[in-house]
């Protein structure tokens, strides 16, 4: 097990969740690996999902560290209503090895809060415009 992979939550108003590592870790390791350049950062608020305002919970936003050149997500940390419930779809994610690149084409329904997760896995920045080839990844 990865424990990295394994997501927690905290029970709040609004709930928090997280897997992975900060961005803070995340930027340190990347300076120790060789590639603080690749280290991107996605944010996406609350306040643009239909279920969320329906439902008079806009308050929240959710961060996703990953890598530019690889899409391999680092760390998914969820601030708002069904965090918890959320941040599955992360971890799982991780666990698998999926990439950014695979699951910005996945289709969320509507409205649904997982939409959040869709908007920010289409957020990021990524190098390439498909999948690259491993050793292209890691070059």
């Amino acid at each position: 097990v990865n424990h990295r992979h394994v997501p927690a939550a905290c029970f709040t108003h609004p709930e928090i969740s997280f897997v992975g590592v900060d961005e803070e870790t995340a930027r340190k390791e990347a300076e120790e690996g060789g590639y603080a350049d690749k280290i991107g950062v996605a944010k996406v608020s609350f306040k643009g999902n239909s279920k969320a305002l329906a439902m008079k919970e806009p308050d929240g936003m959710a961060k996703m560290i990953y890598r530019k050149d690889s899409g391999e997500i680092l760390g998914v940390h969820i601030m708002g209503l069904h965090s918890a419930d959320l941040i599955h779809e992360a971890s799982n994610a991780m666990a698998a090895g999926q990439t950014l690149y695979e699951l910005r084409m996945m289709v969320h329904a509507h409205p649904t809060v997982a939409e959040v997760l869709d908007e920010l896995f289409k957020h990021a920045q990524l190098e390439h415009a498909v999948a690259p080839e491993p050793a292209l990844a890691m070059a």
